[in-house]
């Protein structure tokens, strides 16, 4: 979770959304840099789904997860401790002073976090500052230009840009990943080579009702509609309609949901 990410979702459901995450399914083109005896550095951690399957690859190696969020880092210290994973580790830090040494790690990546950062340079000068010669960074993150929701019942039209408009008043900006390669570059990375996929697909029954669910927690989440109410982009009513909207998407037999995630792989000599 970035530093200042303020607007919030039930802490349950948020744990839903993240907690099942793994490298396969989110960082596919980081996978063949996870070799057995390399350091890693998961930057965002959350719950630590992610940073917990990178140690089952990297073991003997280890990997340390930092995320500003002390609920989560707690979260992620038991799984990894009821796990056994005991070349895990979980601190709490800011993604722009990292709790690491200079060229202390082989692996660093920032899976769905920079989006919500407003400076995202200096958060890029970190990830380079951490790695070691011969090292690679990868960083991912949604790119919500791409929204796809079918079929598209009008009073749900508006949730993409209501989120787009949200993450923008705190500073972030849910289009940037497509110009990763060039703002790595100009944090001092060697050479990047820039990816794409699209992990977050819903297109069957179970997994297009857990997103209409989720949709409509973010958007009753009491801090959205402070926000979303408050700035004029829509009334209570509109919400309500919007919330019912989507459960009424997720039951449908032919819904359908996905976005591109953006991204770079980042090179040091």
């Amino acid at each position: 979770m970035a530093d200042d990410q303020r607007y919030v979702i039930d802490e349950s459901v948020q744990h839903g959304y993240v907690g099942q995450r793994d490298v396969a399914t989110f960082l596919p083109f980081l996978a063949p840099h996870l070799e057995p005896g390399v350091d890693a550095l998961d930057v965002g951690c959350g719950v630590g789904a992610i940073a917990l399957d990178v140690a089952a690859r990297v073991a003997p190696g280890r990997v340390l997860g930092v995320d500003a969020d002390a609920r989560q880092i707690e979260t992620a210290r038991a799984s990894a401790a009821e796990r056994g994973a005991e070349n895990a580790g979980f601190e709490v830090g800011s993604v722009h002073e990292l709790p690491v040494a200079d060229a202390s790690v082989d692996v660093v990546y920032a899976n769905a976090v920079l989006f919500y950062v407003p400076d995202r340079p200096r958060a890029l000068a970190e990830l380079r500052r951490v790695l070691r010669p011969g090292g690679v960074a990868a960083v991912v993150d949604d790119y919500l230009g791409t929204v796809v929701l079918a079929p598209e019942l009008a009073a749900m039209a508006r949730a993409p840009e209501l989120f787009e408009r949200i993450v923008a008043r705190e500073g972030g900006d849910t289009r940037y990943s497509r110009n990763l390669r060039r703002l790595m570059l100009d944090a001092g990375f060697t050479r990047t080579r820039g990816v794409a996929h699209a992990p977050e697909t819903y297109g069957d029954a179970e997994s297009t009702r857990w997103f209409a669910e989720f949709a409509a927690g973010l958007f009753s989440a009491a801090s959205t509609r402070e926000v979303v109410v408050g700035e004029g982009w829509a009334d209570e009513a509109e919400l309500e309609a919007l919330v019912a909207a989507f459960r009424e998407w997720g039951e449908r037999p032919d819904a359908f949901a996905t976005w591109l995630y953006c991204g770079a792989l980042g090179w040091v000599d």
